[in-house]
C-alpha cells in the first residue's frame, strides 16, 4: 500500500476530527467564560471573544480551501461558497461585537486609560493599528464571496477570479490573525 493511502484512512479522519473538535470546545469555553467573568461588560466581551474565536477557526479552514484556489485545482465551489458566506457573517459579527466592547475599551477609565498610564508603548503602536486592522477581515470576505457567489460555479474556469479569490482569503485571514493576537495582548493586559 501508498504511503497516501494509510494518511486518508477512516482511522485518520476520526482523529483529525476529533482533535479539531476538542480543540474548537476548548477554545469556545476558554472565550465562552467571558460571560461569567465579573464585570459589567462581561456579556460584551464574552460575545466579541465567541465571535472572534469562531471567526478565526472558519477563516483558518478557508486558508486550507484557497490554496488549491490559487494553484488552479479543482475545488467544491458550491461547498466553498457556503464557508465563505459563513465566514464572512462571523467577521461582520466580530467587527460589530468588537465595536460595541470598544466604547468600554476608550470609556472613562476604561482599559485605555490604564494601558496609557501603565505601558504606553502598547497602546500608541500594538493597539492604534488594530483598531483599523481588525476591520479589514470582513469587507475582504465580502468581496470574495461576492465573487464566488457573481460568478457561480463557472468561475472554475476562470483562473485569474480563484487566484483572486484565493489570495484574498489569505489576505484576510493575516489582518485576521493580527487583530486577534494583538486582542489577546489587550484581554492580557486588562479586561475590559
Amino acid at each position: 500500500m501508498s504511503a497516501g493511502h494509510y494518511i486518508h484512512d477512516n482511522f485518520s479522519k476520526l482523529v483529525i476530527r476529533s482533535q479539531v473538535g476538542i480543540a474548537l470546545t476548548l477554545l469556545l469555553i476558554l472565550t465562552a467564560s467571558d460571560f461569567w467573568y465579573p464585570s459589567d461588560y462581561s456579556l460584551k466581551a464574552g460575545v466579541h471573544g465567541v465571535s472572534a474565536i469562531l471567526a478565526v477557526v472558519v477563516g483558518t479552514y478557508l486558508t486550507h480551501r484557497a490554496i488549491p484556489l490559487i494553484k488552479g485545482m479543482h475545488v467544491r465551489l458550491e461547498s466553498l461558497r457556503h464557508w465563505l458566506l459563513a465566514a464572512t457573517l462571523l467577521n461582520l459579527a466580530g467587527a460589530i461585537s468588537g465595536n460595541w466592547i470598544y466604547m468600554r475599551y476608550r470609556g472613562q477609565d476604561g482599559p485605555r486609560d490604564w494601558i496609557l498610564a501603565h505601558v504606553p508603548a502598547i497602546h500608541n503602536v500594538l493597539m492604534e493599528f488594530k483598531e483599523f486592522v481588525s476591520l479589514f477581515p470582513f469587507p475582504l470576505m465580502l468581496l470574495a464571496t461576492a465573487t464566488l457567489y457573481y460568478y457561480g460555479l463557472s468561475i472554475q474556469m476562470r483562473r485569474d477570479l480563484t487566484r483572486f479569490v484565493g489570495i484574498t482569503i489569505l489576505v484576510s485571514w493575516s489582518f485576521l490573525m493580527i487583530g486577534f493576537v494583538v486582542g489577546l495582548v489587550l484581554a492580557k493586559l486588562r479586561f475590559v
